[in-house]
């Protein structure tokens, strides 16, 4: 569902902003083809050691993952990347406290037509991911990402969690 959101096409560059053991690049190289690239940080080595040692499977694109601070200046050309998923980072608070800086990376490296895709819990009570006190709201979101060059796209709501996306104006 979330994937089809977001119209990954092939041959489109994907990053996984703070990927942790990679199950989302892993899905976005099998819809991108041996033509798209997938790029994973993560501010683990030991998951991005361990998605650099998957061998190369035919018909889907190559991972480069590499251990850094997605709040940082990320080793990505500018305006190289279709689309940068965000998936349940943004609700720790060393991040939130650096969001201004990360958002404006993304901003450069995402291409003029890109999309920007927050998964975040919903803030409501439940019995798995973070506490309600950490979660965030769509408007919380948007009020985080939208001062730093991006306009909302859309939210797509999976029940549990929304999907906000963001085009860069």
């Amino acid at each position: 569902m979330v994937f089809a959101h977001l119209g990954l096409e092939p041959g489109q560059v994907f990053l996984d902003a703070g990927c942790g053991a990679g199950e989302y690049s892993l899905y976005a190289a099998r819809l991108l083809g041996e033509a798209g690239r997938v790029i994973a940080v993560d501010n683990i080595a030991l998951s991005t050691d361990a998605l650099n040692a998957l061998p190369a499977r035919p018909g889907e694109a190559p991972i480069t993952a590499f251990a850094g601070d997605i709040t940082d200046t990320l080793p990505i050309d500018p305006h190289s990347v279709d689309a940068i998923f965000l998936s349940t980072v943004l609700h720790i608070k060393m991040v939130r406290d650096r969001a201004p800086e990360m958002f404006r990376e993304f901003h450069r490296v995402l291409r003029a037509d890109g999309t920007l895709a927050v998964l975040e819990c919903k803030k409501v009570e439940a019995n798995f991911g973070p506490p309600l006190h950490s979660r965030l709201a769509e408007g919380d979101v948007r009020a985080m990402v939208e001062p730093h060059g991006f306009r909302h796209a859309s939210t797509l709501d999976t029940g549990h969690a929304n999907l906000i996306c963001f085009q860069a104006r």
